[in-house]
């Protein structure tokens, strides 16, 4: 298809109020499996660094990767009878190699589960529970907690590895166990198998209930990569470019946007286990970073603490931004301190491998997420499901070749978020313009509904963040017996040395109320030292609404 035919289609469907087909002419997606796919780029130097630890400095490079994951393949099927659609979790920070075990799984015929570092033992043991793993490889940092989960499941000590190049607590390194000298020989898949063989089952947390695991197939990723690379590819420098590894690889985000596309152009990654401004900024000065994926609670940083002003960052090109939304003020914010950075925003869930809408690096406008990636379609609906027309609200459903298979064992969770079209419901409210340029305007399932009236708690937040005073903030609906309505509550945390006063308080309504309808005013503010979050950034809602749940009730015994 041409691209003239291409954006005539799509601006035909904007008219009629049709299905929405991406602006992009489709990529071809190739007869292949993932593993093979992503090695199999010959214009990559077997000598290339692909992986480079941001503190130590050392490297992995592109050949020593690809020969690391294929003898860990091989390691696992002889040592720890590892066979095809068996399954291996993964529970670390960042590291340079966490890619081996990650890649090396799939390698042999398996599936990979990263787990959040940071989940205690009661979360892993429903991860490790609901995937059935027959291996862990976990950080010395949580391996109390590994081994802790792993027994309750019946996990066999000798079946639980760690990072690194010694023995912890008689927990021996995969490293010196699982690589060998035999190298795995890759399986070749059909377009059709790789569409359906699941390579990785990554738990989205959602805000209620308890996460659920996503099979992410091997066509999902490749789809992914190359709808990524077909934006992206026309902005790199490959001679220079130079990424940062700061979000957490066992997320969406940072396991394709990072991790495989990295291998798939051969571009290095300069690892961080973690965020730590400081060392964030010291990083991207010491080693000219060209380009970092962050979240909107890292950019928060940038834009206002006085720590940046210390280092040189003007290296830094491109900033993505992602997980949740950013909002035009902020972005210009930020922009005053990085005056040579573009900063835009990409769109995306763990179902949709992630990125499925995303802005160009040329024409990247505040406040937006940008186009579909090629060879998707969308669809904005009413609660109908009746298609909505130009800048009318609606919910995002999306379709194509990076949405999830399933949700792993929960036929009902599927059923209710994939339709029999193929579409997968978001519950994100999305606007289409003219343009075809998308903007996320809430979620769905979290509006707050102010005596009949919609309010959206991100806008609020994005108001509350131009505060001189707010250093982080989030808005929930509580109920108000009184007023017998939900009322928009704001959760502060203030800048250092702003007293948490009556006065503060009301200085923070006002503020809001002079930019917003009456509906839409806060009408309660609560103090608060840091708001939770997931480690990809996503305000997590529900622990506030529990928090509220559990004062009201208090209240309600006096």
């Amino acid at each position: 298809m041409t691209n003239r035919l291409q954006l005539f289609i799509f601006l035909l469907s904007l008219l009629l109020r049709m299905a929405i087909r991406s602006k992009f002419p489709d990529v071809q997606i190739p007869d292949t499996g993932l593993i093979e796919f992503l090695f199999a780029q010959n214009q990559t130097s077997s000598s290339q660094p692909i992986l480079i630890d941001a503190t130590t400095n050392k490297t992995i490079t592109y050949g020593q990767l690809k020969d690391s994951v294929l003898r860990f393949a091989a390691g696992l099927q002889d040592k720890c009878d590892f066979r095809k659609g068996d399954i291996l979790l993964l529970y670390s920070p960042n590291q340079i190699d966490y890619s081996i075990p990650l890649m090396g799984t799939i390698a042999a015929g398996g599936i990979t589960s990263p787990a959040n570092p940071a989940y205690n033992v009661d979360e892993l043991v429903h991860q490790l529970e609901d995937t059935k793993s027959k291996v862990l490889i976990a950080h010395p940092s949580n391996l109390d907690r590994a081994l802790a989960a792993a027994q309750r499941v019946g996990l066999p000590k000798d079946r639980v590895y760690v990072f690194g190049d010694v023995p912890v607590e008689g927990v021996l390194p995969y490293a010196s166990e699982l690589l060998g000298h035999r190298l795995v020989d890759i399986e070749h898949m059909s377009l059709q198998e790789a569409r359906e063989t699941v390579a990785y089952l990554a738990y989205s947390s959602g805000t209620t209930g308890k996460s659920k695991g996503v099979m992410t197939t091997h066509g999902n990723i490749i789809a992914n990569v190359l709808q990524y690379d077909a934006i992206e590819r026309p902005f790199i420098n490959f001679a220079t470019e130079r990424i940062l590894g700061v979000l957490p690889f066992f997320h969406m985000f940072g396991l394709t946007v990072i991790l495989h596309q990295s291998v798939y152009w051969g571009i290095p990654v300069y690892v961080m286990p973690s965020f730590d401004l400081q060392a964030f900024c010291e990083t991207v000065q010491q080693h000219k970073i060209t380009k970092a994926c962050l979240v909107p609670p890292i950019i928060l940083l940038l834009a206002k603490h006085p720590l940046v002003l210390q280092y040189d960052l003007s290296s830094l090109r491109l900033i993505i931004s992602g997980a949740a939304p950013l909002s035009g003020d902020l972005i210009q914010e930020a922009k005053k301190r990085l005056t040579t950075t573009v900063i835009k925003q990409g769109y995306g869930l763990t179902e949709t491998s992630p990125v499925a809408v995303i802005e160009l690096t040329d024409r990247a406008m505040s406040g937006t997420i940008g186009h579909l990636v090629p060879n998707m379609t969308a669809r904005i609906v009413d609660e109908d499901g009746k298609d909505v027309g130009i800048n009318e609200r609606g919910e995002l459903w999306l379709k194509g070749p990076n949405i999830m298979k399933a949700y792993f064992n929960n036929t009902k969770a599927t059923a209710e978020s994939i339709d029999a079209e193929g579409y997968f419901h978001t519950g994100d409210i999305a606007v289409l313009d003219e343009r075809g340029v998308f903007a996320i305007v809430d979620r769905k399932k979290e509006l707050i509904k102010y005596k009949g009236f919609q309010v959206p708690p991100a806008e609020l937040e994005a108001i509350l963040l131009t505060s001189p005073i707010v250093a982080d903030c989030a808005v929930i609906g509580i109920y108000d017996e009184e007023k017998v309505t939900e009322i928009p509550r704001a959760y502060v945390v203030l800048k250092p040395d702003v007293p948490a006063t009556e006065a503060t308080r009301k200085e923070l309504e006002k503020f809001v109320a002079d930019q917003v309808v009456h509906y839409k005013r806060i009408r309660s503010v609560v103090f608060i030292d840091a708001i939770p979050k997931s480690a990809a950034g996503k305000i997590l809602r529900r622990v506030l609404r529990d928090s509220a749940l559990s004062e009201q009730k208090s209240k309600s015994k006096l």
